[in-house]
């Protein structure tokens, strides 16, 4: 609940700056009323926030995409609000000696037990992410803009999946001092965790960009920085991670 006080907060004051920015609303909008364009790029996620539980704690960036479409409506010739419709890979990786659940290793062993092996591991979770943004744009040439834009952004799980790979003993202790398996086990699979996770997220987004006059319309570049409010594992005992990500992302933009 608390989490969700600051997101309605956060949601709350972009709706006065957005009725504050609309009652200063200029004639002069550099010609721009509404813009709709496309994006993509690169998405660099990792999910944070898992040091209390072993089966979430020690994961880095993964590499993944994110590409969709950007609306804005021009306030004046600075202020413009808008949103994006985004399909986003996040997630993160985990490579080396790590946890399992070792009741799901055998079954004779009490929940809540882990053992560790050393293998690698990648959490993939895929969004539609909804971003709701205020942007406000200063002119760097007569044909360029550099640009600020923040707000708070909802993500819908569309899938989500774990990879793992290759082989190792496995170990009562992280130190792997205290093997409990004979020998090396496969750790080959890739396995749907899409019930596991929350159907949906929400956080804040925020970053900076460069936008051209090409043409009718304007190529931007996107740098943009998003942070999940909620732990994305429904069930603590599977962890307690927050996602984000880091976007750069090139685009194209038309005046209607």
């Amino acid at each position: 609940f608390r989490i969700m006080k600051k997101f309605l907060s956060v949601a709350f004051m972009m709706v006065c700056l957005t009725t504050f920015l609309s009652a200063q609303q200029s004639l002069d909008t550099n010609g721009k009323k509404f813009t709709l364009g496309v994006l993509g790029g690169l998405n660099i996620p990792q999910l944070s926030g898992g040091n209390g539980n072993e089966l979430s704690r020690d994961y880095s960036s993964r590499r993944g995409e994110a590409f969709g479409l950007s609306a804005f409506w021009y306030l004046n010739s600075k202020f413009a609000i808008g949103a994006n419709a985004l399909y986003s890979s996040e997630g993160g990786q985990r490579n080396g000696m790590q946890a399992i659940d070792g009741h799901a290793f055998n079954n004779m062993l009490p929940a809540g037990t882990y053992l560790y092996a050393d293998f690698n591991n990648e959490s993939i979770l895929n969004y539609l992410e909804i971003p709701v943004m205020v942007k406000y744009s200063v002119p760097v040439t007569p044909a360029s803009d550099f640009y600020v834009n923040l707000g708070p952004y909802t993500g819908f799980l569309l899938n989500a999946k774990q990879k793992t790979s290759g082989s190792s003993v496995v170990y009562a202790d992280r130190s792997a001092t205290i093997p409990v398996s004979p020998g090396p086990v496969s750790f080959d699979a890739s396995s749907n965790t899409t019930s596991s996770i929350r159907s949906v997220n929400f956080g804040l987004t925020g970053g900076v960009g460069l936008t051209q006059s090409i043409g009718i319309g304007d190529l931007f570049l996107d740098l943009r920085g998003a942070y999940g409010l909620r732990v994305i594992q429904k069930d603590p005992a599977d962890g307690s991670s927050h996602s984000g990500s880091l976007l750069i992302a090139l685009g194209y933009s038309f005046p209607l």
